[in-house]
């Protein structure tokens, strides 16, 4: 092999290795961009007045991209391929009692897991705007209502006793309740749409919790159909709203909970 054709093998191999480089750099180029900011009035608009939550995390969900907000509110998420991305909005409910604004116009996050939808992205796109607001929880997590379906029974009826539970405010929220029931009623039957909290129930109790938070002002039920197998006589049957996430900022504890009682007749 000659000197020149060595020299020209020699810088094919040297430049390889680089153009792999570039390529590769080159494929990381896209970002993603938005501002969070307090949305005073939840109703999913940045409207003037309205301010900017700096320090506050953004995130692709599944990876390890994430960035913090400037002075102003913004965000921007860098280094990405070409593909698609789920954005992720931090939770700020135990920390400053705020929940996902209305997903509405510029709010992009979901109210109930502050994800976006995906976003497909292509390389050298600096894709926005992203944007995210936080509203401050109003919440009065409560006992809706306590229903016996027979209040004076006797020894040997079939009854329902269910309970509901409602968070009344402006925020999704994780929420339940347990009823509690005397002894001398056996459960037949669990009753209303609340997921089980306990896989195996404590004696007399009747549990039911939602994990993933729901909207507000939706009341929802758990309860059971019961046997009455002995005499009672003014027998205290209860039932308690459990809170969620928002717990620390409900400022009513008066309704958290609710008696009656049965006499068999």
């Amino acid at each position: 092999m000659d000197t020149i054709t060595r020299l020209a093998a020699l810088t094919l191999a040297v430049a390889a290795p680089l153009g792999f480089v570039g390529t590769a750099q080159a494929e990381n180029t896209a970002s993603i961009y938005g501002f969070v900011w307090n949305d005073a009035d939840n109703d999913g608009i940045r409207e003037v007045g309205e301010a900017p939550i700096a320090g506050h995390w953004m995130y692709i969900d599944g990876t390890n991209k994430a960035a913090q907000t400037d002075a102003d509110g913004r965000y921007d998420i860098t280094g990405l391929a070409a593909g698609s991305y789920v954005v992720g909005s931090a939770d700020r409910s135990l920390s400053h009692g705020q929940g996902w604004t209305k997903q509405y116009f510029e709010s992009r996050f979901n109210e109930a897991t502050g994800k976006a939808k995906p976003i497909q992205v292509e390389a050298g796109q600096n894709y926005g705007m992203v944007n995210g607001g936080f509203v401050d929880a109003k919440i009065d997590t409560k006992v809706n209502q306590l229903f016996i379906s027979n209040t004076s029974p006797k020894v040997g009826d079939v009854i329902d006793i269910v309970g509901s539970t409602v968070h009344n405010g402006n925020v999704y929220d994780q929420f339940g309740g347990q009823l509690t029931l005397p002894e001398g009623l056996r459960v037949v039957e669990r009753l209303g749409g609340m997921p089980k909290y306990y896989e195996t129930e404590p004696a007399g109790k009747v549990t039911g919790y939602y994990y993933d938070r729901k909207p507000a002002n939706l009341p929802e039920w758990v309860g059971a159909r019961v046997v009455v197998e002995k005499p009672l006589n003014g027998a205290e049957i209860k039932f308690e709203a459990w809170k969620g996430v928002f717990r620390n900022f409900d400022p009513n504890l008066s309704n958290d909970t609710e008696t009656k009682t049965l006499t068999t007749s």
